[in-house]
């Protein structure tokens, strides 16, 4: 009888035991579910591009989801930028953030059923990235509030030049943003295109010489050499107003734009509530972000000798 209630006791034990491990192994499998998978492809690297999946990350660890990321950079190649796509695909992702225009057309190319999020793309209507699975953040501003600002520091600025990447769909786009919102000004542009970078020094100094101030639009291309292009303004002490903040920061001296962090951050937030509350994409219409702080890079205004207007100083956020 004894030996009998012992076995009883070591069976249950170890049916317990069993028990325990399944509800375990039961509580991992549904802690392992509470993890989503993200896709973040970007076209290429540079601060504002940089700033967007950083902010898209913090929106997630505000709203406390457990996430699994997979970065890509398809380092300006558009054929990278579609491998890459195809990868998230057949890897079954849960969402994908695309950064920029050729990485969000590549994905919405290729599939239809994984939700897209993206940022950092001007008109995306005209680049045909809008479908029932896609959605997310406009970098899109208003450039006449911009020219008022230029206006402001000096109001005998009577041609505006722009420097832009020919092959960039975005930045024809701003082109003729800043034309319509010139016109309104009665401002000339003198417009330069490029398609290379080795054809930028010999572009600037024409545009040097035929406009009164430069403005830098948000062009992947121009953004990798923003440093060249402001050292010659300064030289000639002629005005650069930048597109967004990481313009300032290579040497241009003024900015009202966006700010990429938290434009990142909003596209995080979408994705979160497609993710969390099942949301759909086609329900939230794309949004465009207003224009932020104004930033002055106070080396380069000490280099141009220029004393910013009272209502202007007092708004101000200096960086060197």
């Amino acid at each position: 009888m004894k030996k009998m209630l012992l076995l009883l006791g070591v069976i249950t034990v170890f049916i317990l035991s069993c028990v325990g491990k399944e509800g375990q192994s039961s509580g991992k499998k549904e802690e392992s579910k509470k993890k989503v998978k993200i896709g973040i492809t970007q076209i290429t690297t540079h601060p504002a591009l940089d700033s967007a999946r950083e902010g898209f990350k913090e929106a997630f660890k505000e709203a406390g989801l457990e996430v699994v990321y997979d970065e890509k950079n398809a380092n300006g190649e558009i054929t990278t930028a579609n491998l890459i796509a195809n990868n998230f695909v057949n890897s079954k992702m849960d969402l994908i953030y695309a950064i920029a225009t050729n990485t969000a057309q590549a994905v919405s190319n290729t599939t239809e059923d994984i939700p897209i999020v993206f940022s950092a793309i001007t008109d995306p209507e005209s680049v045909g990235i809008l479908k029932e699975n896609v959605t997310g953040i406009s970098d899109r501003v208003d450039i006449k509030q911009q020219l008022e600002l230029l206006l402001k520091i000096d109001s005998k600025i009577k041609k505006v030049g722009i420097i832009y990447n020919s092959s960039e769909p975005n930045s024809k786009i701003q082109v003729e943003d800043l034309k319509k919102a010139a016109k309104e000004l009665n401002l000339k542009v003198v417009e330069k295109s490029v398609s290379q970078v080795s054809e930028i020094p010999q572009v600037t100094d024409m545009l040097i010489r035929e406009s009164d101030a430069l403005y830098l639009p948000t062009d992947n291309l121009v953004a990798s050499v923003v440093n060249l292009i402001t050292d010659k303004a300064a030289v000639a002490k002629k005005i650069v107003f930048g597109a967004e903040a990481a313009h300032v920061k290579g040497g241009a001296l003024i900015t009202q734009g966006v700010d990429y962090y938290e434009m990142g951050k909003e596209a995080g937030k979408i994705a979160v509530e497609i993710l969390k509350n099942n949301k759909k994409p086609f329900e939230m219409k794309y949004k465009t972000m207003e224009l932020g702080e104004i930033t002055v890079n106070s080396k380069t205004l000490g280099k141009l000798g220029i004393k910013l207007p009272e209502e202007i100083r007092n708004k101000v956020k200096f960086i060197e």
